[in-house]
């Protein structure tokens, strides 16, 4: 119930300098130089001296029920497992469908959701899949995010991709027309995340959706945007009309693609900084590999655990200072979708803390104040995974 986290370098994400930090219940209560808990308190100690503590990571697009399908059946990723997320300092995330919404749907979605948050973590979802109209839980989707808690918008919405439905812009609009009062009515971002391909068409149908309609920049979160050089350059110029732009980690394999620490190094150097860009890992999802006539020749699967690796090699490799990249996976993250409470070290907020290493490997991951990860393995398990 209570604990007291001892002489860690605290990162909040600004530098907050060697702090103590009390939590209660889910909560943290106190971060000051030096705290003495009253005796009555009996709070549990940790000495985390030569350790930096940071905000729990949000993962703000993850395959929680699995992906893919592109394949046929057989190539239906599983549903990912609590300590998978746990153990890659991920304590909040955002569960999406993606190109199949006929054999997963949206109800299984949120009892996925509800589930995780059962076991430990913090959960949202984005009401849709890749088709528009889209997949919703009940009739509309501005029913959804006024009435639903865990709904935070609509995603993850597919264009400029050969497996997208090919909407047309005044569809694409209606549908972000929707998130954006359904958000109003029900306080939540009501965000339209959309996945980029690779089509040609890049960002244009977003762009002539701002020309046509009163419609705000803001109320779109591209991601993948990283996947292309050409794509990549979009995105830079998105940011540079007001928009926000979400980069996929674990991309150093993409021919093409511009991987997140490079990424990161380019925008801050042109903006001076890295507001209103986020990271996030795709991850549990499938990654198929098409040729240029659209036939699957691969698929794999991703990991949650690129998210972190990513953030670890921008600050280690291109010397990234650790306060200005925390952002784009904590505090970004939580203004961007309107997460209360999430994405800082503060009083009030929720105690989800990562403790690392010296090296920046994890240690201890804590969500909502309890003890989940120590020495980088789940203390917290699965309700069905195999302890090992």
């Amino acid at each position: 119930m209570i604990k007291l986290i001892r002489n860690v370098h605290a990162f909040g994400p600004a530098d907050l300098g060697v702090v103590d930090i009390l939590t209660v219940c889910e909560r943290i209560v106190r971060i000051a130089p030096h705290i003495e808990a009253p005796g009555e308190l009996e709070p549990q100690v940790y000495d985390c001296q030569g350790r930096l503590g940071i905000p729990g990571l949000i993962d703000a697009h993850v395959h929680i029920c699995g992906g893919g399908g592109e394949g046929g059946p057989q190539t239906r990723t599983p549903e990912i497992m609590l300590s998978q997320i746990t153990t890659a300092g991920i304590t909040t995330l955002v569960g999406c469908l993606g190109t199949d919404a006929i054999t997963r749907s949206m109800a299984q979605l949120l009892a996925k959701a509800r589930g995780l948050e059962a076991e430990g973590i913090s959960t949202y979802i984005y009401s849709g899949a890749y088709q528009v109209p889209t997949r919703t839980l009940l009739d509309s989707l501005r029913e959804d995010l006024a009435l639903i808690d865990k709904v935070v918008g609509a995603g993850e919405i597919a264009i400029s991709d050969h497996r997208s439905a090919q909407p047309q812009v005044e569809e694409l609009a209606k549908l972000t027309a929707e998130a954006r009062v359904g958000g109003m009515l029900g306080d939540k971002a009501g965000i339209v995340h959309l996945h980029l391909g690779e089509g040609v068409r890049g960002l244009t149908p977003v762009y002539q959706i701002l020309e046509r309609t009163e419609l705000p920049i803001i109320q779109f979160v591209p991601t993948h945007i990283n996947r292309t050089r050409k794509l990549f350059q979009q995105g830079l110029e998105f940011l540079a009309r007001g928009g926000n732009i979400d980069l996929t980690a674990g991309g150093d394999d993409l021919a093409d693609g511009v991987p997140v620490p490079s990424a990161l190094m380019q925008i801050r150097a042109r903006f001076a900084g890295l507001e209103r860009v986020t990271v996030s890992s795709d991850g549990n999802g499938s990654l198929p590999v098409f040729d240029e006539h659209g036939k699957l020749t691969g698929l794999a699967q991703g990991s949650v655990k690129v998210l972190w690796q990513d953030i670890k090699t921008a600050v280690l490799e291109q010397k990234l200072p650790l306060a200005e990249v925390l952002p784009v996976v904590t505090s970004n993250v939580a203004k961007v979708l309107k997460l209360h409470f999430k994405g800082e070290l503060k009083p009030g907020h929720h105690a989800d803390i990562v403790i690392l290493n010296q090296d920046m490997s994890i240690d201890k991951v804590f969500a909502l104040g309890k003890l989940m990860v120590s020495e980088g393995r789940p203390l917290v398990w699965g309700t069905f995974e195999h302890k090992q």
